[in-house]
């Protein structure tokens, strides 16, 4: 499957951007004038208005190459919603996206929002265990992945997308740590991943994945969303305007299919 290119250091949208959701509803009028009206789940799409600036003549070709290869209209490719947290279930870490490995799992805990939604992690093992959700993306795209986490006395955790991995210091202080990087070249799934060492116990709060690389405010999910897998140009040309040298601006309007609760 083809997908939408990223700009700049792997962004997927340049602001101003316009995200409209459309619903669609079956509806029979009967003999009786009795109104029966019955939801669509699979006939919803999301409509993208996309514009960009300071493209460089790499990411025109990058655009224009897909949408070759898309014939236009005719051939569906891959989009990430630039706007959502792509981890489902992110406050109900007992949820089947997850992979505990070892460790127990308990909710119901202060967060750094003034709340109880954050989760406490324990490893009673002698090696070190995961906690891992996987997700549809390429590992060619870039993503952020931060969670917030507590630890009781000072120590360092090892926080992951496929097989890069950075270890940060935690303390007892709530701190927002990240990875941003591309993951494992032709994947077509990455996994983002907490490591947490043999005897600890933290809590976490907020884990998020997005397409960028930076984090942005977290958002809470229920089911996974936020992958396109069939999206479309609409119209027949790409426009693309030539405003400096090696730089151009580009308009674009896509159509994301959406089935059931596939997008938040």
């Amino acid at each position: 499957m083809n997908w939408f290119p990223q700009v700049g250091t792997g962004a997927v949208a340049q602001f101003p951007l316009q995200r409209k959701r459309q619903w669609r509803a079956i509806t029979n009028l009967m003999e009786s004038g009795e109104l029966i009206s019955l939801p669509d789940p699979n006939g919803g799409q999301i409509e993208w208005r996309l514009s960009y600036q300071d493209l460089t003549d790499t990411e025109v070709a990058n655009l224009t190459s897909l949408f070759a290869a898309s014939n236009g209209e005719a051939i569906p490719f891959g989009f990430v919603d630039p706007f959502a947290n792509l981890l489902g279930w992110s406050e109900n870490l007992t949820q089947p996206g997850w992979q505990p490995g070892l460790l127990t799992l308990s909710g119901g805990v202060n967060d750094p929002v003034g709340t109880q939604r954050a989760w406490t992690l324990r490893n009673s093992t002698p090696g070190e265990q995961m906690l891992s959700q996987t997700i549809g993306i390429p590992g060619s795209y870039t993503a952020c992945f931060s969670v917030y986490i507590w630890s009781q006395s000072a120590g360092t955790i090892g926080i992951l997308r496929d097989a890069g991995r950075t270890n940060l210091p935690i303390g007892p202080q709530w701190k927002r740590i990240q990875i941003g990087a591309t993951g494992t070249s032709g994947a077509t799934q990455s996994t983002f991943s907490l490591a947490i060492p043999a005897g600890a116990s933290l809590n976490v709060f907020g884990l998020q994945v997005e397409a960028q690389p930076w984090p942005s405010l977290y958002r809470p999910t229920g089911e996974a969303a936020g992958i396109l897998e069939e999206t479309r140009f609409t119209g027949s040309s790409l426009s693309v305007t030539n405003t400096a040298p090696g730089l151009s601006s580009c308009q674009i309007t896509l159509v994301s299919r959406i089935f059931s609760e596939t997008a938040n």
